[in-house]
């Protein structure tokens, strides 16, 4: 198991958490909102799922 990938799979999994209005304001700008959302539960489930791969699950 890698310490360090799963730290940063916890931290990177945090971000794509937090809330980010000046990119949500530039993605309704452009007529993506509902593109971003997608890709970033996509990314979620991506993280997830190699999470629980190293840590042996």
């Amino acid at each position: 198991m890698n310490r360090a990938e799963l730290d940063s799979i916890e931290l990177m999994l945090r971000d794509l958490h937090t809330r980010h209005d000046e990119i949500r304001h530039r993605a309704a700008f452009r007529g993506c909102t509902r593109e971003l959302l997608a890709l970033q539960e996509e990314l979620v489930q991506y993280l997830l799922t190699r999470k629980d791969s190293l840590s042996g699950r």
